[in-house]
């Protein structure tokens, strides 16, 4: 029926989440992943901090990962990953 709104169940809300792979010195970001998952996804074959850390293009250094709220992603400026507070902080110019 034209005209007619559907909602979606569910099996169709995808849960998304952010993972950065940083320097453990410098808080320097070396790739933001974000995964988004279905609950009627099959189960991923690999983890999503080791997908990140797998596709993080440069790790130098002593790399790490850590998850993050992916609201706070702000691809507008560059970031930096506060290693005190480990949260994302826009880096100063």
């Amino acid at each position: 029926m034209i005209g007619t709104i559907a909602s979606t169940g569910p099996a169709l809300e995808p849960e998304t989440r952010a993972y950065v792979v940083y320097d453990r010195g410098t808080g320097e970001i070396y790739h933001l992943h974000v995964s988004v998952s279905f609950p009627s996804s099959p189960p991923a074959r690999e983890q999503p901090e080791a997908r990140a850390r797998r596709l993080a293009a440069k790790i130098s250094g002593d790399a790490d990962v850590i998850e993050v709220n992916p609201n706070e992603i702000d691809r507008s400026s560059p970031l930096r990953l506060d290693l005190v507070t480990r949260r994302l902080i826009p880096i100063d110019d």
